[in-house]
């Protein structure tokens, strides 16, 4: 079953600055998490991001290998026994 809900902000907080730091993202850009799922049965966290940068989408990608650990360290124990699905969506250029 999968169940909408939410992180406290201290654990949302550390979760985008681990991305903005794996990602090597200017002060510029803007990471905004859109939507987070638990599913207890297959024990997964789904977390989806919405990405506003000025970055080439060759580079974003090269720098998504490894981040699902990152992240994984980012959520703690208290989370341990999920597996984070991150789907980032990438706008290109940003909004004045």
């Amino acid at each position: 079953m999968t169940v909408p809900t939410t992180l406290d902000k201290v654990m949302t907080d550390e979760i985008l600055k681990v991305i903005r730091l794996k990602f090597d993202l200017d002060a510029a850009s803007e990471i905004k998490v859109t939507s987070i799922e638990i599913d207890q049965d297959e024990q997964k966290i789904r977390i989806e991001l919405l990405i506003t940068t000025t970055e080439r989408p060759e580079a974003l990608a090269k720098s998504y290998f490894g981040l699902t650990g990152k992240v994984r360290e980012a959520l703690g124990s208290s989370w341990s026994g999920f597996f984070p699905v991150i789907t980032p969506q990438f706008n290109s250029g940003l909004h004045a």
